[in-house]
Formats: C-alpha cells, sequence, structure tokens
C-alpha cells in the first residue's frame, strides 16, 4: 500500500522527470553534433 504524495513531493516529482527529460535531450542533441562535425567537415 503506497502512502499519498503531498502536493510538493508530486510537484518534485514532476520537476525532476521534466529536468531529465532536459538533460537526455540535451546530451543526444551534442553526440548528434559532434556526430555532424565529424561526418560533415567543411
Amino acid at each position: 500500500m503506497e502512502r499519498e504524495l503531498t502536493p510538493v513531493e508530486a510537484r518534485s516529482g514532476v520537476v525532476s522527470g521534466r529536468v531529465l527529460t532536459v538533460l537526455a535531450l540535451s546530451s543526444v542533441g551534442a553526440v548528434v553534433a559532434l556526430a555532424w562535425l565529424f561526418l560533415f567537415p567543411k
């Protein structure tokens, strides 16, 4: 039986999920940018 989350706990969970999503997207973007630079040098 899980206990109820307080609004603050629920909000912090949403925020941490959002932060993780942004970190994942930015790291993927960085990898893609680096790959692009290596694959298509000017």
